[in-house]
């Protein structure tokens, strides 16, 4: 199973709001830039985050995107729901029942498999929950907010 890559992009969203320097707003064209995605595709991830409360928008001239909640609140499930749905799950298509139509006794049945995927749902979003994006990010770093990732992207560009 591949995982969404905007489900990956929201964990870093959250990292680097949790991160920012004295916890202040960033932009989504800062946040773009540094993950390296348009800023009209991150604006996408942004907004089903706002609309899960895990970060908020602040409009203005100083304004930005800002954690809704600590980090030590937020889990991975929470990101990975916000981004692709309540529902974890691993799907099966139907082929079995097309494959099989002319003689279900050629092969056992179909739910054997489906009760697997359906167990590996459930460790799959308990291990989600269990994970706190707190836990990927040094506490001196995240309480406090210390990286300026602005200047800190102004200073890569600037060596290019």
């Amino acid at each position: 199973m591949i995982v969404n890559g905007c489900v990956e992009q929201g964990i870093y969203v959250v990292l680097i709001l949790s991160l920012e320097k004295d916890h202040r707003p960033l932009r989504s064209s800062t946040l773009s830039s540094i993950l390296y995605v348009s800023d009209s595709y991150l604006k996408k991830i942004l907004r089903k985050l706002v609309i899960a409360n895990i970060i908020t928008s602040i409009s203005g001239k100083d304004g930005g995107f800002q954690l809704a909640r600590s980090i030590e609140e937020i889990s991975v499930y929470d990101i990975y729901s916000a981004l692709e749905g309540q529902k974890c799950e691993l799907k099966l298509s139907d082929i079995g029942n097309r494959v099989f139509v002319y003689g279900k006794e050629f092969a056992r049945e179909e739910q054997k498999v489906v009760t697997v995927f359906d167990k590996a749902n459930e460790a799959f979003c308990d291990e989600l929950r269990k994970l706190k994006i707190s836990e990927l990010a040094t506490k001196e770093y995240y309480q406090n907010g210390t990286v300026d990732f602005e200047e800190r992207l102004n200073e890569f560009k600037n060596k290019k």
